[in-house]
């Protein structure tokens, strides 16, 4: 008889929660997709919030969907006695931890569960922090991290998740090359979206970005570019996302009242069933990161037909063949070259670009091999 799989998960944070980004999403669209029981350990406050979410009960192991079991916590519940106690009460499958630095929601569980002989049964993403660009900021504090947790062997005999080649590469580079390394893409919210193209005139351009207000997400730089591409006339660009660093979100105005002619804005933080409605009236989506581990904001945009103007800095490449955006070096040149197109183009050439990039983006969220992977992680 099949015996049906069963995950525990810990992770820093999960739904309701959205303020930390990627990881959330990531994680969501995983438990939501696979036919496997997981049982989530999480924390019951967002990022960079005290708040506990209404309605939850702490410590209680609640009812998220038919497969989806969440125990919410304070930071302060997780000990080692409590990771234990779970363990104990049913056999779990794997042991799946969504961060890598995280020392109660990876370190605390992870030590626990090899002390119990059950290292092998762990299974690590790392979600993109071992990229360089991740890990050039505190990177004295995490180049300490990465030679004690090598010297002291914390990884040692465990399943790493990666969500591509690259990050595969980057597992083996800090941890060495006998690794057990799988490689699953993220999973794109799947979006039921129908819409149209846009209006859109030659000498008009509407942008919008999805991402948080800090230097590694590049909005400085896109801004930059925008003011290079000297478009004069009919530009407006939203920076929907959260604002944590002031000094940053100040230049970032400053250098955005420098740009003649353009609406520049940044409305804040926005939850993820908001972002249809932020993306419905755009006709790029707009983004100049140092780097992402996948850009859930990236796979909506191109399923609601927004085709995308982004750095090379992502997995999302070679998008120019499918007429579904660019994927440009990060650089002023290449940029301001593709912004003038951008504001140039007419209905009829801005038509084959959004139906390309809706054809684009369904393609990717429905590719069947993507869950395969994951159930080949689990096997």
């Amino acid at each position: 008889m099949h015996t049906r799989k069963k995950i525990l998960v810990f992770s820093d944070w999960f739904l309701p929660g959205y303020k930390a980004g990627g990881p959330i999403r990531s994680l969501a669209n995983l438990v939501h997709s696979l036919d496997i029981d997981f049982w989530i350990v999480t924390r019951i406050t967002d990022h960079h919030s005290t708040q506990p979410y209404e309605g939850i009960q702490r410590g209680a192991w609640t009812q998220h969907r038919a497969n989806v079991q969440v125990c919410y916590v304070d930071q302060k519940d997780v000990t080692a006695l409590f990771v234990k106690k779970i363990l104990k009460e049913q056999s779990f499958h794997y042991i799946y931890f969504n961060s890598l630095f995280s020392p109660i929601f990876t370190l605390l569980p992870l030590r626990t569960a090899r002390a119990m002989g059950m290292a092998e049964r762990c299974v690590l993403a790392p979600r993109g922090m071992l990229k360089p660009g991740a890990l050039s900021i505190k990177s004295k504090k995490k180049k300490i991290f990465l030679f004690v947790s090598r010297l002291l062997g914390w990884f040692n005999n465990i399943r790493w998740h990666a969500t591509n080649e690259q990050e595969k590469q980057e597992i083996k580079h800090h941890y060495g090359k006998s690794c057990t390394v799988f490689v699953a893409p993220n999973l794109a919210s799947i979006m039921d979206s129908n819409d149209e193209p846009v209006e859109k005139e030659s000498g008009s351009l509407r942008l919008v970005s999805i991402a948080r207000i800090s230097a590694e997400k590049g909005i400085r730089e896109a801004i930059q570019f925008l003011k290079c591409a000297e478009l004069k006339t009919g530009v407006e660009c939203a920076f929907f996302g959260t604002q944590q660093d002031e000094a940053y979100l100040n230049e970032c105005k400053q250098l955005a009242s420098q740009i003649e002619g353009a609406r520049i804005s940044f409305p804040g933080e926005i939850a993820p069933e908001e972002i249809p409605n932020a993306l419905q009236n755009a006709h790029f989506f707009y983004m100049a990161t140092w780097g992402e581990n996948f850009g859930h904001a990236i796979a909506e945009a191109l399923q609601h037909g927004k085709p995308v103007i982004i750095s090379d800095r992502t997995p999302w490449r070679n998008l120019k063949t499918a007429n579904a955006g660019w994927d440009l070096p990060l650089e002023e040149k290449s940029f301001t070259e593709i912004l003038r197109v951008s504001h140039s183009m007419n209905q009829a050439e801005y038509n084959v670009w959004s139906n390309g990039a809706k054809s684009y983006g369904h393609a990717h969220a429905n590719d069947p091999r993507h869950l395969q992977s994951y159930y080949s992680l689990f096997a």
